[in-house]
């Protein structure tokens, strides 16, 4: 039976395997916490404006642990198109953390340590005593360049206010996002979810000041 699907919409059943490989890693290499990812649509016509700007997640981590494990937290600022390539850059104001609530923390300087950190973790820094932590940097990207028609669509044609970020990995981590909210979704969970960003690396801002730490492997 085919599926009508939508631009960017994952197949349920791939989703479901997507799932199911990250739910693998949690026992090799994904040992973080993940709190409820929330992009409100208020946050989403703040970063796109009358341009339609794209808009790019930066991940990072929380300083505090949580039962030994750090939390991961995300962070979304604005992107344009650089001349009529494929090359986009960041704004680097305003920043959006991505929560229960978005909070605007262009003035806060947790930022851009938050997501040093999560690089540290990525590249096998933190807890060198892992052996296979080498891998990480093969897996998870540093940022997510999100395609305009999962959230048009979620915001401006279903008229939802918010929509939740999850993840899962085909070969490297991806975005799943969702038009409705849970703090804990099962394996088996059909909601429609939308994906399809541009993973950096390799699809990453050089010269941006969130990638200020040199590291873009």
């Amino acid at each position: 039976m085919s599926l009508n699907l939508k631009r960017d919409q994952i197949p349920p059943t791939e989703a479901k395997v997507w799932k199911l490989n990250l739910e693998e890693e949690k026992k090799l290499t994904f040992n973080l916490i993940v709190p409820p990812v929330i992009f409100q649509k208020e946050t989403y016509l703040k970063l796109t404006g009358e341009n339609n700007n794209r808009v790019r997640i930066y991940l990072g981590l929380e300083p505090e642990q949580k039962e030994g494990k750090y939390m991961l937290c995300a962070y979304a600022v604005s992107t344009f198109l650089l001349g009529s390539g494929d090359v986009y850059r960041d704004y680097e104001n305003p920043v959006f953390k991505l929560g229960r609530v978005n909070q605007d923390h262009s003035k806060s300087n947790e930022v851009l340590d938050n997501i040093r950190r999560y690089r540290k973790w990525r590249m096998g820094e933190l807890d060198s005593d892992n052996e296979l932590a080498v891998f990480r940097k093969y897996i998870y990207p540093n940022a997510f360049l999100m395609t305009k028609y999962e959230l048009l669509d979620i915001f401006e044609v279903q008229g939802k206010k918010e929509a939740q970020i999850g993840f899962g990995i085909s070969k490297t981590m991806h975005t799943m996002i969702y038009s409705d909210i849970k703090d804990e979704r099962s394996i088996d969970d059909i909601t429609s979810v939308f994906n399809f960003s541009d993973l950096c690396p390799p699809v990453c801002d050089t010269s941006s000041i969130f990638n200020s730490d040199g590291d873009t492997e």
